[in-house]
Formats: structure tokens, sequence, C-alpha cells
């Protein structure tokens, strides 16, 4: 018997499962259609209902947040606009957020979050020009203890934590890389300096998709998992996986790899 489509009561008592709570700051990783059909027919209520059922969870005293850059843009000199520049590859419900006029946009064209809530000011304003470190989002995100909740999709797919433990721990085989990109900044073009932890061309990285590194993690910390529709909801500590996973890289420093480079252009 195929099985009905999922309700709104069923998403709000998924999201409780796995951690979804009042005043808690959540980050969202989403591919909503993995869940299939919705109660209700149409785009919009379908991402309507996801947005209002993690804000009634969260509460006043919570904060909801998403990706919402586009890094499509290095190398190219399409001008980036805080307010008008869509996100791209990071889900409707991402850009459905973006749009929200309560919504706030952390200033890095390549990757920023869309934020709602009370700490939404906090995470987003004052950012670093780099993608990963100290005073971006990620590290506000770590800090505060926040839950990465990832819809439709196993979150070591969606992991992007990782990266910032990988410039934390300071893996060989990336290098901090400057970008010049235009950006508009109340209606004037100037061209700026932002920075990304990029991979060596030479080194030919056999990436592994999280699979050591978040099975560490899984074996000695919480992920929650709550079937909605025809797929699952899974939520986790962002602090505990910075955790785990220092700790993985502090043990090898090439976890998130098959196998070490052969070619090390960093070596002397």
């Amino acid at each position: 018997m195929p099985r009905q489509p999922y309700t709104y009561a069923e998403t709000l008592e998924a999201y409780k499962a796995i951690g979804v709570s009042k005043g808690r700051t959540v980050v969202v990783h989403s591919d909503l259609t993995h869940l299939r059909a919705y109660t209700e027919p149409g785009k919009d209520a379908l991402l309507e209902a996801h947005y209002n059922a993690l804000l009634e969870l969260l509460g006043a005293d919570g904060t909801l947040c998403v990706h919402t850059g586009d890094q499509s843009l290095c190398n190219t000199d399409r001008v980036f606009n805080l307010d008008t520049s869509p996100s791209y590859q990071m889900g409707m419900f991402s850009e459905h957020v973006r749009l929200k006029d309560v919504s706030l946009r952390s200033f890095h064209p390549f990757i920023n979050y869309s934020a709602v809530g009370k700490d939404a000011c906090a995470i987003t304003e004052n950012v670093s020009r780099h993608v990963w470190g100290a005073e971006t989002p990620k590290a506000r995100l770590i800090d505060s203890d926040a839950i990465c909740v990832s819809v439709g999709s196993h979150p070591r797919l969606t992991c992007s934590t990782i990266h910032h433990v990988e410039m934390v721990m300071g893996v060989p085989y990336r290098y901090t890389k400057e970008f010049l990109q235009p950006v508009e900044r109340a209606g004037k073009v100037t061209v700026e300096p932002f920075y990304s932890f990029v991979c060596y061309m030479a080194c030919e990285i056999d990436r592994n998709k999280n699979q050591k590194i978040f099975g560490t993690f899984q074996e000695g910390y919480d992920v929650r998992e709550a079937a909605l529709g025809r797929g699952s909801v899974f939520g986790y500590s962002v602090r505990d996986f910075y955790k785990s996973a220092t700790a993985s890289l502090r043990d090898n420093i090439f976890e998130w790899l098959n196998q070490p480079p052969e070619t090390r252009p960093y070596r002397s």
C-alpha cells in the first residue's frame, strides 16, 4: 500500500525527535524532495510547513540558520549583492529562508549563512573574510552548540564542519587562497579580497565522503534519526562533531582522505 503524504503534525514530531527544542540554534541542510509528497499541494505549502514547524519548536529564543552561499562566484566577475544574490545548489528551503523579510545574511560571496531568530545577528554580523576559522558563522555555530539538521540526506553527506576542522588542524593538502571578488555595498561595486581553504590540485585528492570521520563520530556521539514521509531527518550537535573530528585529524591528519596524497607540493 502506498505511503500517505506526511502532515504538519508529523513534521513537528520528527524535528522534535531529533532534538529541535525551545531556545536552541539549528543549522539546516535539506533536500526536501527525498521526503516525497507533503499533505498540502504546492511548493510554497511544503516550504512554509518546514519553516513554521522549526520556528514553532525553537520558540522566540531560538535561531534557524541555513547555508545560502554560491561557490560558483569564485574566479568570476559576477557581483555579489547581500540582498539579491541567490544561493546556489543549497536547496529550495535555504532560498525560502533567505528571502524572508526577517532573515539576516552574513557577508561573504562564497560561503554565507542566512538566519532568523534571537541570535541571527550574532551569527551573521561582522564576519571574517575567510570561509572557515575564527569569527565565521561556522565558528559561532560551534560556540552556540547548534544542532545540525539534515533533511532527506545522511548527515555525513551534508556535513561542512569538517572543512572548518581541516583549517583549524592545518591539514597539509589545503592552503589559503585569495580571491578578488566584485561585491556591492550601499549601491557601490568594489573589488574586495576574500579567502578560502582550497586543496592543492597537484595532490590529486581522493575524498572518502566523510565515511571514516563521520563513522568515528557516530561511535562516540548521538546522531538522531526520525522517519518523515518516505525519508528521514537527522540531528546532531555541531560542537560534538567538531570535538570528534578534531581528535580524528589529531590522530591521522589524512583521515578525511582514502589515503595520503602521493604528490606533496607542500613538502620542502
